[in-house]
């Protein structure tokens, strides 16, 4: 069987698409065409939102390649991590409405023994368990799980922290929110949420992503295998029972959830505000990870753009969204290439509010003058290529960001072949960030360019906070 390939497939498929766009093409469509290509992502839906409202739905690309079909309005995508929003969002209104404490014990809503832990530590990741929600059996995973095979599972972790003492990424803590959700409102998770969120805001998308319901305009689900050929992801062929089975939606109706917050069809002013404050870790200081966000709040990435406060998240599937609460603005990108394998959704969503509002256009940065100090901008330049070998050289950072920096630096190293040779990196930014010295460079590659931040302890000796993004 002849077997094309990949880029030459795409090519021809989209090159109808493509056309068509170009007619009335704007800076935003320029930029991400770009990008899709750079990045080998076969479809995209983008939505963006202000003042509450969705203003701009765009689409790009193919939902099916084997098929041809198009990106459209209509196109429902696996939103994978970004329901942790949702979950958080859900177990929030469950407070607000007085049926639960955020800092109830796990063990007053769940049947699991975890001492110390709270319904807030599970949904700011910080309830010491480990990321091992879906049980193996021989070594191999099962196609279907019941809520009740996944509760299990969570019963026999052995925590790897105490509660409250180290930031451990973990969605095996959103499934026992979900699960204690529904025990405090006394009715199924998936009811509530339809009725206290996605009706007041507006949504009439969300579905249940179990793979063997026949759902309209599903978007097939892609990555790219070790020699760069696009594949199917198979990781959404799984069915996780109807509890946390894979939530999917609509580009613009994820835009309107997110918008929704603005105002208070949701939740209250305060509601909102526990969502986006930073985790404290048990001795008081913020609860940091290595990744497209810094801090963390519930269910929710936090960090700063160029003096801009933003939330922001990513999802497996190949979505994320930015939003920036000062401006009312809220920018979603949905793809159908997987996040790992180099689509990173959050970036492309930081680029298309650049070109949307000036005052966050990273693009537009010009590099610091008068340059700084040759041997700090070396020493810049080598935490960064250490980074990218996925060996991070852990001598600098500091002592809290030693364990995110060896477990992040993979992830970023694993966008390497197709970001291509570095041949240019650039300081662009030198302030304060917190009352840290704070720098903002970046790393201009064959095929794409990262923008690479880092603070500094007071000495300069030691990375305390470090955040990159794929623009």
């Amino acid at each position: 069987m002849l077997r094309l390939p990949c880029a030459l497939l795409l090519g021809s498929l989209l090159a109808p698409l493509a056309s068509e766009t170009a007619l009335h093409a704007d800076a935003v469509d320029d930029y991400l065409a770009r990008e899709m290509a750079l990045r080998r992502i076969p479809g995209l839906g983008l939505a963006v939102a202000r003042d509450g409202e969705v203003v701009r739905v765009s689409s790009y690309g193919l939902a099916n390649v084997e098929t041809g079909t198009p990106v459209a309005a209509e196109s429902v995508f696996a939103i994978a991590s970004l329901d942790k929003q949702v979950t958080a969002a859900a177990l929030v209104k469950a407070a607000e409405l007085g049926k639960l404490g955020l800092d109830d014990p796990v063990s007053q809503w769940v049947d699991i023994v975890l001492p110390g832990a709270t319904l807030r530590q599970l949904v700011s990741h910080l309830s010491g368990l480990p990321d091992d929600t879906v049980p193996s059996f021989e070594g191999r995973y099962l196609t279907d799980y019941t809520s009740e095979q996944l509760l299990r599972q969570a019963q026999g972790l052995v925590p790897v922290a105490p509660p409250g003492r180290r930031f451990l990424y973990s969605d095996t803590g959103l499934l026992l929110a979900q699960i204690a959700t529904e025990k405090a409102v006394g009715e199924p998770w998936w009811d509530f949420v339809r009725r206290s969120l996605f009706v007041p805001a507006g949504m009439t998308t969300p579905v249940s992503m179990t793979p063997a319901l026949l759902l309209p305009h599903r978007v097939s689900a892609y990555t790219l295998d070790g020699s760069g050929e696009l594949v199917r992801d198979r990781r959404l062929d799984t069915d996780f029972g109807p509890l946390y089975s894979d939530l999917g939606m609509t580009v613009a109706d994820f835009a309107r959830f997110l918008a929704a917050q603005d105002g208070e069809r949701l939740l209250s002013r305060g509601g909102v505000a526990e969502l986006t404050t930073p985790s404290r870790l048990a001795d008081g200081s913020a609860a940091g990870e290595i990744f497209q966000w810094s801090r963390y709040g519930l269910g929710v990435g936090l960090d700063d753009l160029l003096g801009e406060p933003v939330t922001l998240h990513s999802g497996h599937s190949g979505v994320g969204f930015v939003r920036l609460p000062r401006r009312r603005l809220t920018v979603v990108v949905f793809t159908n290439l997987e996040h790992p394998a180099g689509s990173d959704p959050v970036g492309l969503a930081i680029g298309v509010a650049g070109r949307l509002e000036p005052a966050v256009a990273l693009a537009a940065l010009a590099p610091l003058q008068p340059p700084p100090d040759p041997a700090l901008a070396g020493r810049l330049r080598s935490d960064y290529e250490d980074f990218l070998t996925g060996q991070a050289a852990l001598e600098r950072y500091a002592p809290a960001l030693v364990l995110p920096a060896w477990e992040g630096a993979p992830g970023l190293a694993g966008r390497l072949p197709r970001l291509g040779a570095l041949q240019a990196f650039e300081v662009l930014r030198d302030t304060p960030l917190d009352g840290e010295r704070t720098l903002l460079c970046r790393a201009r590659h064959e095929s794409g360019t990262i923008y690479w931040r880092v603070s500094l302890d007071p000495r300069g000796e030691r990375i305390t906070r470090l955040v990159w993004w794929h623009v």
